[in-house]
């Protein structure tokens, strides 16, 4: 067994400001590697003095002791002579070095803290612009959601927040109620105001179970007299990376979302704070076919489920895109419009998007052929409109079964994978395919491993996205300067405030930060992801707009040491792995070590030692075929050539 070692800060409670300055102050200090501050004056004397008494003193000192005298005239010329060259080298040198290389270490100091700095406030800007896309109700209960997740929010703001979210202000005023006993510890006083309410409780839980079942967690949290635990963190977007480079491959920035925007610049600050993500991988001790065998089942099915998430990510950014235009095509605040579930199966989205570009198909081709009836003049900005729908939209089609072709590709090769890997377990000895515990010399061995930037990656990232943010002014001075045009008038009122990152822009920062990681943590690596989506992410819903660059990193920093290096996850993901794909027995021995050192549930991996009990293959994930894509109708491009003949 390969074990890693992992070292706890323990940071002091204090939270005051002065103290929060200091810290951050220093961190950005230490990735810099800036220099003492040490004055000129005082440093060109002592290098004088070093290089002129003292070094003069020990040339006669070592002559004395070597020769037995003291040395000539002729010889004490020769060390004045070389003391007083040395000394002027040496000033010359630290006079040339503060010249040189001080301006550049604090300019790499300035980099990094603006990067620090500004990285919480786009987050915040990114999520305002998840808002954009929904309706003014479904933006008020998103927003009480971010509310109810923020550790330090006061009564008044929490009951407000939860009147956004239920529209009971009953409830909204018990929850209050129960974060004034919370902060003094009244633990036996909430209890009784919870069961005074429980035929309250209930009834706002089950209407919500209908409108926002994502915020009733959050709810529950708060009526146990919780409040969002930092040390716990904050749940991480599925396969985010993989749809992130997914755009990257296909330049296509419509496959991700804004959520995951938010998840890679969230990743971004944690790993710039020092934040070390653990990561549990295997390797093979034993026969080489074996070895060779479990590499290429490893690949194929980490391929695979890149597939899959990509495949899904396009029918999502398909149904987003559908989204969007429903809104766009909206008459009134008032008007209500049906809006696909981006959440829902594959299945049901593929038919509700074939069905939506149908209906725009239609609606184009006859506009068209009732203006060439009648004669009459076009309306030509309409036509251009509706014909640049549909085809994005059909553009995004392709792309969809492309990718589910490229899913059957893999599929077939993970088959091929499973049965090569299947075939060398029933051949060999049953010994090579257990979970190994202790220090043995064949079969499959858990490795604990840190996925962290060191201060010269940290200093390489900054430096990239700091060019990036100045070249889309991004800066803390370009938005505050066009936050300043816009008070005083300058410019005209927009939806998007100018100071405000844009969705175009804000995906290119994804893909920025998504190049600027990979060369020093791999991103890239199917392990790599796995890895990073078992943990949480550091909770950031504190930093707030406006806050100092020491501040956000002090605070940043001590959410990074002080987050939990919590692998029970990663460990139920590995074992189920190695269990369900790759045919691994889970021992009793394996059971307890996997239970004591990462935290595993016992129920769950004693539910996966069952899997193990029979030879037989199970029903799998394979054998569940991907949602049927057809090709691109006639219809459609029929419409486009339509609306084109007509425009020109």
């Amino acid at each position: 067994m390969v074990m890693g070692f992992f070292s706890r800060k323990k940071s002091d409670s204090t939270t005051t400001k002065v103290s929060i300055q200091r810290e951050g102050f220093a961190h950005i200090r230490q990735i810099s590697e800036a220099v003492t501050t040490m004055p000129w004056g005082l440093s060109l004397l002592s290098l004088a003095w070093t290089a002129g008494p003292v070094t003069l003193l020990a040339a006669q000192l070592s002559y004395v002791l070597g020769y037995n005298k003291a040395p000539t005239q002729e010889n004490l010329m020769f060390f004045i002579i070389y003391t007083i060259i040395t000394g002027v080298a040496g000033i010359v040198a630290q006079v040339v070095y503060r010249l040189t290389r001080v301006p550049k270490l604090e300019e790499e100091k300035r980099r990094v803290s603006l990067v620090l700095e500004q990285l919480p406030e786009l987050r915040w800007q990114v999520l305002d612009l998840h808002t954009h896309q929904h309706d003014p109700e479904q933006r008020q209960r998103y927003v009480a959601k971010l509310l109810l997740q923020k550790a330090d929010l006061d009564p008044e703001s929490l009951k407000q927040a939860t009147y956004d979210l239920t529209q009971n202000k009953a409830f909204a005023r018990l929850i209050s109620q129960i974060e004034i006993y919370r902060q003094v510890g009244m633990d036996r006083r909430i209890d009784d105001l919870v069961e005074s309410q429980r035929f309250l409780i209930r009834h706002v839980l089950v209407q919500l179970e209908s409108v926002e079942p994502d915020a009733i967690p959050y709810l529950r949290t708060r009526l146990q007299g919780d409040s969002p635990d930092q040390k716990v963190g904050m749940p991480r977007q599925e396969n985010f990376i993989e749809r992130i480079f997914a755009a990257i491959e296909e330049e296509n920035d419509l496959l991700m979302s804004d959520e995951d925007v938010e998840e890679m610049i969230v990743l971004a600050f944690e790993l710039l704070c020092g934040r070390k993500i653990p990561m549990l991988t295997f390797t093979y001790r034993g026969r080489w076919e074996l070895a060779t065998a479990l590499d290429k089942m490893e690949r194929n099915r980490s391929e695979y489920r890149i597939a899959q998430a990509t495949g899904l990510s396009r029918i999502r950014a398909l149904a987003s895109f559908i989204n969007q235009q429903y809104l766009l095509q909206r008459t009134s605040e008032e008007e209500e419009i049906e809006q696909l579930q981006i959440n829902q199966s594959a299945d049901i989205l593929v038919e509700n998007t074939e069905r939506y570009m149908d209906e725009c198909a239609s609606r184009l081709s006859e506009y068209c052929r009732q203006a060439k009836r009648k004669r009459a003049d076009a309306d030509k900005e309409w036509i251009r409109e509706q014909a640049r729908q549909l085809g994005e939209a059909l553009n995004l089609w392709k792309e969809i079964r492309r990718a589910y072709e490229h899913i059957g590709r893999m599929h077939v090769q993970l088959l091929k994978a499973s049965q090569r890997w299947e075939k060398f377990v029933d051949t060999f000895s049953v010994s090579d395919t257990k979970l190994q515990i202790g220090s043995g010399h064949r079969g499959l061995t858990v490795t604990e491993k840190s996925i962290y930037l060191d201060e010269e990656a940290i200093s390489e990232v900054c430096a990239r996205l700091n060019d990036f943010l100045v070249k889309h002014k991004l800066t803390p001075e370009d938005q505050n300067l066009a936050r300043n045009k816009t008070l005083r008038g300058r410019v005209e009122r927009s939806l998007l405030p100018e100071d405000h990152i844009t969705p175009e822009i804000a995906k290119q920062l994804a893909i920025e930060i998504a190049l600027a990681l990979e060369p020093h943590i791999l991103l890239s690596r199917p392990e790599i992801q796995r890895a990073i989506y078992s943990t949480n992410a550091i909770y950031m819903n504190d930093i707030e707009p406006g806050m100092s660059a020491a501040t956000k990193t002090a605070m940043g920093r001590a959410m990074a040491n002080e987050k939990r290096h919590d692998l029970s996850v990663a460990a139920e993901r590995l074992a189920l792995a190695l269990v369900k794909h790759y045919q691994v027995e889970l021992g009793e021995d394996a059971i307890a070590f996997l239970r004591d050192t990462y935290h595993a549930r016992e129920s769950r991996l004693n539910m996966l030692s069952q899997f193990t009990t029979s030879r037989e293959r199970k029903v799998s994930y394979l054998n569940l075929r991907p949602p049927v894509v057809a090709a691109p109708k006639r219809d459609w491009y029929k419409a486009l050539i339509e609306a084109r003949r007509l425009r020109d």
